[in-house]
């Protein structure tokens, strides 16, 4: 399977912070936060370069480590805002 984090960037968001406003139960949907997040930070290159975003266009199309456009890293910097505000829930999630 080929990642591609813009997706993962905003799906992220939306499920932190529907956590975080207590619309979502963190027992559910927590682990799904964290592969989201743990996938997002494995996208970011030793540049400091998010890749694997997909292309702006009118239909999905390949994507690679290289490729990466503004709006992936609006995606990934809104899910680190919610993210971070999680806090840590349990050992396994020290980076919080």
């Amino acid at each position: 399977m080929t990642p591609e984090t813009s997706g993962t960037g905003f799906f992220v968001y939306g499920l932190a912070w529907g956590v975080n406003h207590g619309l979502l139960p963190r027992a559910k949907y927590g682990p799904a936060i964290d592969r989201g997040w743990k996938a997002l930070e494995a996208a970011i290159e030793p540049d400091g370069r998010l890749g694997w975003v997909q292309r702006v266009g009118v239909a999905p199309d390949q994507v690679g480590r290289e490729d990466t456009q503004l709006y992936g890293v609006g995606a990934f910097l809104l899910a680190a805002s919610e993210v971070r505000r999680l806090g840590p829930a349990s050992k396994g999630q020290a980076n919080r």
